[in-house]
């Protein structure tokens, strides 16, 4: 027993000789001082709002994983609406079969390229999507319909001096969609289209292109690794629904693009020079401020630069990054009200504020014919115009409607937990994100080629196969790197992270679409790339001690003989 004591006696004295030298060190470095206490303060919040965040998208992206290898949700013209959602069982051992097959395929492909220059993958990257976007554009030959029909005809006739179709109840009820109506006629003005819209369509697949080289060069800074950059070029290639979804003459990929741009200059808002993180921020700024005018979905972009700004300038005490995201407020606030006062004045009538947010939100805990959550116009044009197309009395009417469908969903929880499960999955768990549907329910220039024509009819059931073995291995990946972001301990890795929060919080509440899902899928991708990264730098090192082990032994055994 006494020698017991003496030993841990010694032990103390070794434990508090070891924290006197520490406390030593530290005092002379200059690092025990209110200074370092501070900064390790910022740094545990920092710390804590990566943890939070990424333990939220883990479990967002385990629940969305398992349901994509249980059963896929399928988009087809099966009702009146031709808009509909079906559920069909996967099986799931061959799912998983896949998801290994093709880890070993980026494994394989990690080794391959290791040795070719970043910028060579990156290049390949974007010119293999403009070929590919280039001949479905063409192969499809869609022409627009509907809501995208109505903003491109606006924006043609608003080119010749005519705002027939800009003063008029459409854009009344919905003002935000006249951002997209300037875009599209600075297209038509400047390349002289007339009423083909095919043109703005090719642009489309510019803007793509454009935002994967955004999205990449965010990858080099975020993660710091050429590897998990070489492997996101590799799976953006293979996601085929963004590629067909070129056709659709909307602002989903246009405003893709200004957002993706926004990311990538406030990434390089570093603290090393005033000047270079001024111009970063400025044009981030601009950027987003543009991409929130042509698509108010891009507001969650917007909302995730703030919060990492927030957390950035907390951690650093640097307030550079908050005045980057009080200038992204300005701008989006700015570029907005400007393309509405520019086609009040051009066309001579005032739009007021439109149909109120709240109304989407009413909608979005209501059912449809489509699917929970999804279209209904009961609660959103109908209302609008049965309180005079007054605003402020449609928000009252929809806050109403939100009130009688909390309670009951209060008073029988079993619907609504199957409500809002069946609206999660009939969204996220679409894998073609209705870029097949978008093609076959359009309208035409002209016969569709031998591409699209397969791909729309014989080969849709392959292709949408395909999609569902893709969209799950990104969803499996992203769950992955969503721990290794914890691990990593940076809140800059986590931007696109809290992106994908926002955006499936803001569509579990608010009007559902499986395409809204797409802009934050390709987000996913980069997470899913740095997952992928890690795991094959885990392999590689397997298979050199298996190959050093095995040379080893043949060694052994030549000696032996």
């Amino acid at each position: 027993m006494r020698m017991l004591n003496e030993k841990n006696k010694r032990e103390n004295q070794n434990r508090t000789g070891e924290d006197r030298r520490k406390n030593k060190t530290e005092t002379a470095a200059g690092l025990n001082t209110p200074e370092l206490t501070d900064r390790r303060w910022t740094d545990r919040f920092s710390y804590f709002c990566t943890v939070f965040s990424m333990i939220v998208l883990f479990v967002i992206m385990i629940y969305l994983s398992f349901a994509s290898f249980l059963e896929t949700t399928d988009m087809n013209m099966n009702n009146s609406m031709l808009e509909n959602v079906e559920y069909h069982k996967d099986n799931f051992i061959f799912n998983l079969v896949m998801l290994v097959l093709f880890s070993f395929i980026v494994f394989v492909y990690s080794r391959l390229i290791k040795r070719v220059d970043v910028r060579i993958i990156i290049s390949a990257c974007i010119f293999a999507v403009l070929v590919m976007g280039l001949v479905w554009t063409f192969s499809s030959l869609s022409a627009p319909t509907h809501d995208s029909l109505i903003v491109s005809r606006a924006a043609y006739k608003a080119s010749l001096g005519d705002y027939s179709d800009i003063d008029s109840d459409y854009f009344k009820r919905f003002p935000f969609q006249l951002g997209y109506v300037f875009f599209s006629e600075i297209i038509i003005r400047l390349f002289n289209t007339g009423d083909n819209y095919l043109v703005i369509e090719v642009i489309n697949v510019i803007c793509l292109a454009v935002s994967y080289l955004a999205v990449l060069m965010s990858v080099r800074i975020m993660f710091r690794s050429e590897k998990t950059v070489k492997i996101c070029a590799l799976l953006m290639v293979f996601c085929f629904p963004a590629i067909l979804f070129c056709t659709f003459t909307y602002g989903n990929i246009p405003g893709l693009m200004f957002a993706s741009l926004a990311v990538w200059q406030y990434l390089g808002v570093k603290g090393k020079s005033l000047k270079s993180d001024i111009l970063h921020g400025v044009l981030c700024a601009l950027f987003i401020g543009i991409s929130v005018s042509i698509k108010k979905n891009y507001m969650i972009v917007m909302a995730a630069i703030l919060i990492i700004a927030v957390v950035r300038a907390i951690e650093r005490k640097r307030f550079l990054h908050l005045a980057c995201a009080l200038l992204c407020v300005v701008s989006v606030w700015g570029c907005s009200a400007a393309v509405v006062r520019l086609y009040e004045g051009r066309a001579g009538c005032e739009f007021g504020d439109g149909i109120p947010m709240i109304s989407w939100l009413a909608m979005g805990l209501n059912e449809s014919e489509i699917a929970p959550g999804w279209y209904n116009g009961k609660y959103t044009v109908t209302n609008f115009h049965e309180n005079g197309m007054d605003t402020e009395l449609a928000a009252e009417d929809s806050v109403k409607e939100i009130k009688e469908r909390l309670e009951f969903f209060r008073e029988d929880k079993t619907y609504a937990g199957d409500f809002f499960g069946e609206k999660i999955i009939s969204q996220w768990n679409e894998p073609t994100y209705q870029s097949i549907w978008t093609n076959q329910v359009r309208g035409r220039y002209g016969d569709m080629g031998k591409i699209a024509s397969w791909v729309c009819g014989d080969g849709e059931a392959k292709v949408k196969g395909f999609m569902d073995l893709y969209m799950q291995f990104v969803y499996a990946m992203t769950a992955c790197a969503a721990l290794l972001i914890i691990k990593k301990r940076d809140i800059v890795s986590a931007l696109f992270g809290v992106v994908i929060i926002g955006g499936f919080l803001y569509h579990t509440l608010f009007e559902a679409k499986s395409q809204y899902a797409i802009s934050y899928f390709i987000l996913m991708i980069p997470l899913a790339a740095y997952a992928l990264d890690y795991a094959c730098g885990k392999a590689d090192g397997l298979f050199k001690a298996v190959k050093e082990a095995w040379n080893a032994k043949k060694i052994k055994n030549k000696a032996r003989g």
